[in-house]
């Protein structure tokens, strides 16, 4: 022991603590282990990267020992679901670029953050919580980020002083149909100008009016370059117990050098809504709880779908439909959905034969009162990891050789393992003519 203490002393380095173990918070597959210490970085296109110190490994031991398991091959990797939390509230699943690195690709133009809000510098410096490890963005990171929400959302944060001085002007400031009704939906658009020599800095439109629905609501623009104009849409919806007939709404416009235009005002009438429902959806598909999970090619889905009624009349025949392009449908029986109420649709659909591995996956569902026409609509998404190659005695001999092709290539980039090329070869030699 004493020779040991000596040796540390002399040569630190060589007997320094390993690194500390952050273990995988989620479920993983039998006979894995996954350690998620390693390198966190934001690469130059938006993507959130974690380089693994330790690829995930197969917990049986191999011939050579216990440091002879195999790391974990792609349909084992497909089916670890690491999800980070972003300090927006956004969950984002990682995508597995092999053994020992996840890629968490960020929808920057649905994160919900006004680029120009007060807060938001301090908001993208908080931490992301990632199913076992954590990630605080440098100062240069948060600034990134920002730089990407803006550039998705046409939102440019930056503030130029100097040169030639803009000229704004609110081109179009109305509510789409003409008026607002009670416990709707209305949509206010804005429009605004730029017919100055000089670029538009930071512009921000906000809403002011007497009814606390319409009042302190921002529109953000970014950069107005000279001769361009920007349009922002804003949902707005009134309370049903509103009793004004109409609202004079008022648009305050600033812009980071002080060059804003005065304010625009516009009269706006409210009316009282007939008895009518007011459809919301919400669905996921049946089983799977990440936001974008991994489906097979061919396989049966049950897209699960929640229809709210927020309005004052009955919804008496809803009916579900789901769509994954022109490839395949689904239909739920009409329910009638109560006011102030909801019901759930379960519809069947079936992940088309045909889409690659990795292919992006995209159900669209509506749902439909058949009785006042009301609708509502939303999307889920997945992705295929894994095809359904062929139908038993239908395969031509052509169109083996194009899908065995494909599959190699899958191989080649490290996307399918040898084993799984196999088992699929053997699928299409079963399914040929």
């Amino acid at each position: 022991m004493r020779r040991l203490v000596v040796a540390c002393a002399l040569a630190a380095m060589a007997c320094a603590a390993p690194p500390r173990a952050q273990l995988f918070a989620g479920t993983l597959p039998d006979g894995t282990e996954l350690d998620l210490a390693g390198t966190l970085a934001l690469s130059p296109t938006g993507e959130l990267r974690l380089a693994l110190n330790r690829p995930c490994k197969e917990t049986r031991v191999g011939i050579d020992g216990p440091g002879g398991r195999p790391s974990c091959d792609r349909e084992t990797l497909d089916r670890i679901h690491v999800v980070a939390r972003t300090p927006w509230g956004q969950d984002v699943v990682g995508s597995w670029d092999g053994p020992a690195l996840i890629a968490f690709r960020i929808d920057w133009t649905a994160t919900g953050v006004d680029p120009l809000g007060d807060d938001t510098p301090a908001l993208l410096s908080r931490v992301w919580l990632i199913s076992g490890t954590q990630w605080t963005p440098t100062a240069d990171e948060a600034a990134a980020l920002l730089r990407h929400i803006g550039e998705a959302t046409g939102t440019e944060p930056e503030l130029v002083r100097g040169g030639e001085a803009p000229h704004l002007e609110v081109g179009t400031f109305e509510v789409e149909g003409g008026s607002l009704h009670l416990g709707e939906p209305a949509t206010l658009v804005v429009r605004i100008v730029n017919r100055g020599a000089g670029t538009a800095y930071r512009v921000v439109a906000t809403t002011r009016s007497s009814i606390e629905a319409l009042h302190g609501r921002r529109l953000s623009f970014g950069a107005i370059r000279p001769g361009a104009d920007k349009v922002r849409k804003l949902q707005v919806t009134l309370p049903a117990s509103e009793t004004a007939h109409d609202t004079m709404l008022v648009l305050v416009v600033s812009e980071g050098n002080g060059a804003a235009p005065s304010n625009a005002s516009h009269r706006i009438p409210i009316e009282v809504s007939t008895a009518a429902p007011v459809l919301a959806l919400r669905c996921a598909i049946a089983g799977y709880l990440a936001p974008r999970p991994s489906v097979d090619a061919g396989q049966n889905l049950t897209v699960r779908c929640v229809v709210e009624n927020t309005g004052n009349a009955e919804a008496r025949q809803v009916i579900v439909d789901a769509a994954i392009g022109d490839a395949a449908q689904g239909h739920a029986p009409p329910q009638a959905v109560p006011a102030a109420g909801h019901a759930t649709f379960n519809v069947a659909i079936a992940v088309p034969r045909g889409l690659p591995i990795h292919a992006p996956v995209e159900i669209a569902i509506t749902a439909r009162d058949r009785a006042s026409s009301r609708s509502a609509r939303a999307t889920v998404a997945g992705v295929v990891r894994k095809p359904q190659l062929c139908e038993p005695g239908k395969l031509t001999r052509a169109q083996y050789q194009a899908k065995i092709t494909e599959l190699r290539a899958a191989v080649t980039a490290g996307d399918l393992t040898q084993a799984q090329l196999d088992r699929y070869d053997a699928e299409l030699v079963a399914c040929l003519k």
